[in-house]
């Protein structure tokens, strides 16, 4: 065991697994911060946490069999080479994973201490809406235009409040014909509330459904 131990040591195997794993920490934070002001929908980030865990197994096989040296990645090297080179590698793959923890370090200080206070000292105001474009359910699916329409007069009449606070159509329209949580839509658009609704056609009625959510819960308040 002590020389299977040893062995991973002289292989650079723990290093290279730290590195990757304070690297993968470090892009996942980084990705939480940007998807959302790309309107990339943050359950993505599942799917790059299950890329790096599973890309983990193949990193550290490859560290096993391949070795760095001055002329870069080898399967094989000699006692003479390996022992030459052997003091240049650790110090290099040491750098990178000082520098790797640093800037996860770096991060997380900075987030924890400078964005999240930040983030409690603006809260979501109560007072504050977002209209979604409605949904067209009528059997032909002829009615888009129609749902639209209703969707954006009653953006305008709600932007007419004065002490209402209405999301811009274009930063809520983003969302149309993708199918989020509510709670991700307010958060993206930092409303309190969420409106959406539906239009169907039934022979010559028209059927138009509008249900206001509370983000904090996703309950409807009203339908």
């Amino acid at each position: 065991m002590r020389h299977f131990i040893d062995e991973l040591k002289r292989r650079h195997v723990i290093r290279t697994g730290v590195a990757h794993l304070a690297g993968s920490w470090l892009l996942v934070q980084l990705l939480e911060t940007l998807f959302p002001i790309f309107g990339i929908p943050e359950t993505r980030i599942r799917w790059v946490v299950i890329l790096l865990a599973v890309g983990l197994v193949p990193v550290l096989a490859l560290s096993w069999v391949l070795k760095w040296t001055p002329e870069g990645f080898r399967k094989d090297v000699d006692a003479a080479v390996e022992q030459e080179s052997k003091a240049g590698q650790s110090r290099k793959l040491d750098g990178i994973v000082i520098v790797v923890l640093a800037l996860a370090v770096g991060y997380f200080a900075v987030d924890k201490f400078v964005f999240e206070p930040a983030s409690r000292g603006a809260a979501v105001q109560y007072n504050t809406i977002a209209v979604l474009p409605f949904v067209d359910l009528s059997p032909a699916g002829d009615q888009e235009y129609f749902a639209d329409g209703i969707a954006e007069e009653l953006l305008n009449l709600l932007a007419k409040i004065p002490r209402l606070r209405v999301a811009a159509r274009t930063s809520s329209w983003s969302f149309k014909g993708r199918n989020p949580p509510i709670a991700e839509i307010a958060k993206t658009l930092n409303v309190a509330h969420v409106l959406e609704g539906s239009v169907r056609t039934s022979g010559n009625r028209v059927r138009i459904t509008a249900q206001l959510i509370s983000a904090a819960d996703g309950y409807h308040l009203w339908t």
